[in-house]
């Protein structure tokens, strides 16, 4: 973990190379490696901390930090991950692998969060869903079931498993967000 380290923002916004070369020096190894573990991939999370750095030099001079330097890195980097996922269409399961090794193994907010009092937060928010998307949800989540196997549990079609799933996702949406914020 990368300590806090005090960078002068106006010199950045002023076009100090050597400013940016500080927060990139200081900044790039912890976000790459939080990149490669979400990614799963060193030439993605290669990708996403260069477009990071590369977007930050080029608003720099609009640059405004409501927060910690490391918090909006680290922050930024998650957009970015979320982002790609989206773009690349990938299947809902990396959501999951997203919510498990992004938020639950930085510090962004400089607290410890144990796993089990994240998902018992998070369940209990689940139940805001009804009940039958809540089921299909935690069965393809946290049992890992495939489509067909919850059917098959349920006694319902695979698509009827599909409408239900992509409803819980939808409704969900605003608690992984909470999620993802408050970790």
């Amino acid at each position: 973990m990368s300590a806090t380290i005090d960078i002068p923002l106006d010199r950045l916004k002023e076009g100090d190379f050597k400013v940016f070369e500080m927060i990139f020096n200081t900044y790039w190894e912890e976000l790459f490696i939080y990149a490669a573990r979400v990614m799963e991939s060193q030439e993605d999370a290669q990708d996403i901390v260069q477009d990071l750095f590369t977007s930050i030099w080029e608003r720099r001079e609009s640059l405004s930090l409501e927060t910690e330097l490391r918090y909006y890195l680290f922050s930024a980097t998650r957009k970015l991950i979320l982002r790609r996922f989206r773009n690349e269409g990938l299947k809902e399961k990396h959501l999951s692998k997203f919510i498990e090794y992004s938020d639950l193994r930085t510090t962004l907010l400089q607290i410890k969060v144990e796993d089990k009092d994240l998902l018992q937060h998070f369940h209990r928010d689940l139940h805001q869903l009804p009940e039958k998307e809540r089921q299909v949800f935690e069965w393809y989540h946290f049992e890992e079931l495939s489509i067909r196997e919850i059917a098959h549990r349920s006694g319902t079609a695979e698509q009827t498993v599909r409408n239900q799933l992509n409803n819980a996702y939808r409704k969900a949406r605003p608690l992984l967000h909470k999620l993802l914020f408050f970790v």
